[in-house]
């Protein structure tokens, strides 16, 4: 993709970082080169992590005014999808004239085929348009890729809903192994990785798995300073702890219940006090 490159060399200046600073755990020196100096970037995901390294707007650097329609359409996608308003999310989508198919850039058509995907599994229970969505970002995405993770992950979603269990496993599994082998720092996005699969654990019972999951979920949000899903992250890692332990009486939902007042998800809310009710020893 095209960019302005004298702005993220400027403000790098301006903060004394070296190319090679500025690059560290997220991508070369030569990328950081190439951006500056050709002005193009290959990946979304790297861009978007200099740009929070250097305290700039994703928009502000990019060169080209389609892609930056087609990133901010995105962006107010994944808000509406985070509060779980999949349907306007589709809507959005639909509405929107802009061909990602005439874009250099991979990243945006990946992020755009896993929100397509993600909005009508979620939004409209469309599984067949769904599949075909996530099955494309994951043919489309690289090692470092984190929207083909997420819709590989996305693919363990389609098959747990239709109660193919083992087919299930092998997608959920396979996106831990990709965020695994990914090479640049592990973006926040991956949380919805490892809450996803740890939710499948604790319902096929592997408690184990679904506790360790959920952990390092909550270590990834330590690592940003960050709150994201940390509520469900909690309850996930309270419920499976108290499953394992014949020593709790009940669960500690402390942690869930403070995240969950604090990001006002009442459903889980809800989720936690029948727990309190149903789940004593």
């Amino acid at each position: 993709m095209r960019i302005k490159g004298d702005i993220i060399r400027s403000v790098r200046k301006q903060k004394k970082l070296s190319q090679v600073t500025l690059a560290a755990g997220i991508c070369t020196q030569g990328t950081i080169s190439n951006i500056e100096n050709k002005n193009i970037c290959d990946s979304l995901e790297i861009l978007d992590a200099i740009c929070k390294r250097l305290n700039l707007s994703l928009e502000s650097v990019l060169d080209d005014n389609e892609e930056k329609k087609l990133t901010n359409l995105l962006n107010t996608v994944e808000e509406l999808c985070n509060t779980f308003k999949h349907k306007e999310a589709q809507a959005l989508l639909k509405e929107s004239t802009i061909n990602v198919s005439d874009f250099q850039n991979r990243e945006l058509e990946i992020r755009w085929f896993y929100y397509m995907g993600i909005t009508n599994l979620l939004g409209y229970n469309n599984t067949t348009d769904s599949l075909f969505y996530f099955y494309r970002a994951d043919e489309l995405g690289d090692a470092n890729s984190i929207y083909a993770i997420l819709s590989v992950n996305s693919l363990g979603i389609v098959y747990e809903m239709a109660d193919e269990l083992d087919k299930a496993q092998v997608y959920y599994e396979k996106s831990i192994e990709m965020l695994n082998k990914m090479t640049v720092k592990m973006p926040i996005k991956a949380t919805k990785v490892y809450f996803n699969t740890a939710k499948f654990y604790s319902l096929i019972k592997n408690y184990e798995a679904a506790f360790e999951l959920a952990s390092k979920g909550m270590a990834l949000n330590k690592t940003y300073q960050s709150l994201y899903m940390l509520d469900l992250l909690a309850y996930e890692a309270a419920f499976n702890a108290f499953m394992l332990s014949d020593d709790l009486i009940v669960p500690d939902y402390s942690s869930a219940k403070a995240f969950a007042a604090f990001n006002d998800n009442q459903s889980l809310l809800n989720v936690i006090k029948n727990d309190e009710k149903e789940l004593k020893r």
